[in-house]
């Protein structure tokens, strides 16, 4: 009971106002940053080829001048959450937006991008516009933020340290040490700390420090006496993280802000009032409501359900998930591989004509993120294979086509391997998740 009691405790607004601050202005850069790479021309516009997920192919891109609006849109979005003015409005947008861009092509996904797809739908919901607002909104008329309300916000910052934790236990990272050996062996050609990365010392540090990290930082945050060094640690974690890799853009900057959402919400909003010299805010009426609705607590009783089970979905397919693929989407399996590809080329076969034609992947606007996707992703290859089929029949004057591909990639130091059985007609290969197995080949032993 007391738990339940706490839950639908008032709480200061101060760590939720800062955490949608912070929000909006990382979104409103990560914004800038699809303008500044040319993300609709070079990500939505020229490729002819979308790689969509499973149940989106209904998705496609807006003609060109509509997705540069949708931008400009989004950014618009953002700087209303960040004064805290038509604040759910502005989030409701930015959700279907953002979400929209997201599942347009499975090239480009990452972990942070999915993370702000959840994140912004679960503020829809929640005021975090109480505090340090714009809002034009009568303060006794707002809904006061309840303790639950923060509290499903700290869970879904976990969820990605303690899966991104789990996903590590496996062989290659507990015995081999793999990809970390691969990545810091990349660093040491690039950093004045050579080969100080390649000691032992170092190795062991970024391998089992890692994976304790995210295994324990869950529960250290929610420990009251071990919450502030587990901050500092997660603030220090984060920064090794910024520096360490070059493809992760405001992830643990993001990350770092999270952190606010684990600190007293009421000392919080002592802290920074007192610091800017602002009263509190004086509530004449008593707006929050005194339980939470039954169907509010099934919904996010699914909700974390389903976010309890979709890292563990790849034990439904056959394979290693990493190298085929299946399951490894949605599940914060994070960093834990490293691909180097050896040779990349698919050949058009005219069966009648008996002619054979070689195809770049360099070709039909494709971008490296989609390049990427063919050697990372065997579904994204079937994919472009079928697209090929389907142009060649359409604009090649082919009547029996059949596409097939050299794709040969090393996976976490291993030796170099054909992702695809020989003489496969990639066209024809099935797309079920259950059957994609039989076309794989299976990952090759150290």
């Amino acid at each position: 009971m007391k738990f339940l009691q706490k839950l639908k405790q008032p709480i200061d607004g101060a760590a939720l106002a800062i955490f949608r601050i912070g929000f909006g202005l990382l979104m409103l850069w990560e914004m800038i940053y699809f303008i500044r790479i040319d993300f609709v021309k070079i990500f939505l516009t020229r490729p002819k080829v979308q790689f969509t997920y499973e149940y989106l192919s209904f998705l496609k891109p807006l003609p060109g001048p509509l997705l540069d609006v949708l931008i400009l849109v989004l950014i618009g979005c953002c700087i209303f959450i960040t004064i805290g003015r038509y604040y759910q409005k502005a989030m409701i947008i930015f959700f279907v937006g953002f979400s929209y861009l997201f599942f347009l092509d499975k090239a480009y996904y990452n972990n942070h991008l999915y993370l702000i797809c959840l994140l912004s739908f679960l503020l829809i919901f929640i005021p975090a516009d109480y505090s340090f607002s714009r809002s034009k909104k009568d303060l006794e008329h707002r809904k006061v933020p309840q303790y639950y309300q923060q509290l499903i916000l700290k869970l879904q910052i976990v969820i990605v340290y303690f899966f991104g934790g789990i996903a590590k236990l496996n062989s290659d990272w507990m015995f081999y040490q793999e990809p970390v050996v691969s990545i810091l062996n990349n660093k040491a050609q690039h950093s004045f700390l050579g080969d100080l990365l390649m000691l032992d010392g170092t190795l062991y540090f970024f391998t089992y420090g890692g994976l304790l990290f995210d295994l324990l930082i869950p529960f250290l945050l929610f420990i009251p006496k071990t919450r502030i060094p587990a901050i500092f640690l997660a603030i220090l974690f984060n920064l090794m993280n910024a520096w360490l890799f070059s493809d992760i853009n405001i992830f643990p900057y993001f990350m770092i802000l999270s952190l606010v959402l684990f600190l007293d919400s009421n000392k919080v909003g002592q802290f920074v009032r007192n610091k800017l010299s602002l009263k509190k805010p004086i509530i004449k009426k008593a707006s929050q409501e005194t339980q939470i609705k039954k169907p509010v607590i099934v919904l996010l009783a699914i909700y974390f359900i389903i976010q309890g089970l979709l890292p563990f979905r790849h034990f439904l397919y056959q394979g290693n998930v990493d190298w085929t693929g299946l399951g490894q989407r949605f599940a914060w399996r994070m960093k834990i591989q490293k691909r180097k590809v050896e040779e990349m080329e698919f050949k058009v076969f005219d069966m009648k004509k008996k002619i054979i034609h070689p195809v770049s992947v360099y070709h039909y606007g494709l971008n490296q993120d989609q390049i990427n996707s063919i050697a990372y992703d065997p579904v994204s290859a079937l994919q472009f294979a079928q697209f090929l089929k389907m142009h060649s029949l359409k604009n090649k004057n082919m009547e029996e086509v059949e596409v097939r591909a050299n794709i040969v990639v090393s996976f976490n130091g291993r030796t170099p391997q054909n992702m695809f059985k020989n003489e496969l007609d990639l066209s024809t290969a099935a797309h079920n998740p259950f059957q994609l197995s039989k076309f794989i080949t299976k990952l090759e032993n150290r």
